[in-house]
């Protein structure tokens, strides 16, 4: 018997700014999992319920909801059912579910040693889409997970690692989480150090990148302290050998013949994809195929280690003149198995470099007249990365093979971008196709 009204559930679904799947039938909604929270003044229940949808594909959200008189109502909308949900993990308290266990954890870090007041202010964010965020008392925030996936989560994981293995403080820091533990086992919620007045680094580019005079000498030193931040985080994922999860690992042929096929496979699908549109892209095929074939033949060097994933402009936040790096997620895409696994380092490079690209796109579109802010954006950010990681054992040993696998990595971030915009903003496609057309030959 479950506490959850099913009847309406596929019209309150479709309802919600995080349900992702409004355009597409659904077939049945039915729960897995469910935790009563009856303590405190909110009484309330945790539901994990999987949607299955006409087509055969299925998907698990995590439903905060009690009783009302139209079936059920979002719990969070509730002040005092926020307030239960932080006390689960900050108390570590652990509550008996259908099938399983919910577990609060909170970490034993020198952040965690916090007061907040009573009763905690709470302030409910409303920017978010695929996720709730929460802030209490002004110090730390809760963001709810909706769409929950099957393994481990990396943000929790990662997060966990660089608060309690590591040194590194530069990201907003995992305090604690809420972990469903059971056949419907996952992730619920996260909670981190709440960084006030912070700006994303693609608002705090585009800001400069709008000035019509040339960029100061002052930010494209912030551009090199971005690569320097990213280049410590790169040291700290890789610092622990003894940790299976985390351990470095050396790069061997296969992996780079491995990863040279996905390209080579990404980029045939992008191009049958994008070619209706852009007809000059399949005249390109060879020349961009050949930034992939390189990457199965160069010498096997450095280490695949633990890395961000789906790193960009939008992924740093700028606040009290320093860069902090957050959102460990990974490519939503991609499954949480394949965002957990190593790679190199460079990945995240070719992400960030892209972004940049992105930025002046973004000014040019918006009418601002051309100015050399792209190119000295990035080579600032990827001189303050190599100056912190020289000697690094995770980078390639000599400069050719450096350069040969950044390439690779970054057409494999173009070809993503491309899809991406043919599916959510066609308008926006013709930036990474621009940018594909204007990649030289390999040298």
């Amino acid at each position: 018997m479950t506490p959850v009204d099913l009847t309406h559930l596929p019209e309150y679904l479709k309802q919600q700014r995080w349900f992702s799947g409004k355009a597409w039938p659904i077939k049945s909604v039915g729960v897995l999992d469910h935790a009563t929270l009856d303590f405190g003044p909110c009484a309330f229940t945790l539901a994990i319920v999987e949607v299955l949808y006409e087509l055969g594909k299925s998907e698990r959200y995590l439903l905060p909801v009690k009783p009302s008189a139209e079936g059920i109502q979002d719990a969070l909308e509730d002040v005092d059912c926020l307030r239960s949900l932080f006390q689960i993990i900050r108390e570590q308290r652990e509550l008996p579910s259908a099938s399983g266990l919910v577990r609060g954890e909170w970490l034993d870090t020198p952040e965690g040693h916090l007061s907040l007041p009573e009763p905690t202010p709470v302030r409910r964010l409303m920017v978010e889409q695929s996720n709730t965020s929460v802030v209490f008392g002004e110090k730390v925030i809760l963001k709810i997970i909706r769409k929950l996936e099957a393994g481990v989560n990396p943000e929790y994981e990662v997060g966990r690692f660089l608060a309690t293995r590591t040194s590194f403080r530069a990201t907003p820091t995992l305090l604690g989480a809420m972990n469903l533990e059971g056949a419907a086992g996952a992730t619920l919620g996260l909670v981190h150090r709440f960084v006030p007045n912070a700006v994303d680094g693609w608002k705090y580019t585009l800001d400069r990148f709008r000035k019509s005079e040339p960029l100061e000498p002052g930010f494209l030193e912030e551009m090199r302290e971005l690569g320097r931040r990213l280049g410590e985080l790169h040291r700290a994922l890789s610092s622990d050998a003894s940790d299976q999860v985390f351990s470095p690992e050396p790069v061997l042929q296969e992996d780079l013949q491995r990863w040279s096929a996905s390209i080579m496979g990404e980029l045939g699908v992008t191009l049958a994809d994008a070619g209706r549109l852009h007809v000059d892209l399949e005249h390109h095929r060879e020349r961009l195929m050949e930034y992939a074939r390189r990457l199965a033949h160069v010498t096997p060097s450095g280490q695949k280690i633990r890395i961000h994933g789906d790193l960009h402009l939008g992924q740093v936040l700028r606040a009290e003149g320093q860069w902090l790096i957050f959102d460990f997620e990974g490519e939503p895409s991609r499954t949480f198995t394949q965002r957990r696994e190593k790679y190199s380092p460079l990945r995240d490079v070719a992400g960030m470099l892209r972004s940049f690209d992105y930025a002046e796109a973004t000014v040019l579109l918006e009418g601002n007249p051309p100015a050399p802010r792209m190119e000295p954006s990035r080579d600032a950010f990827l001189a303050g990365y190599l100056e912190t990681t020289q000697g690094a054992p995770f980078l390639p040993a000599d400069k050719a093979t450096f350069w040969v696998m950044l390439r690779a990595f970054e057409l494999e971030k173009l070809l993503y971008e491309v899809r991406y915009e043919l599916q959510n903003r066609p308008d926006w496609v013709r930036i990474p196709v621009q940018a594909l057309l204007r990649m030289e030959e390999p040298k």
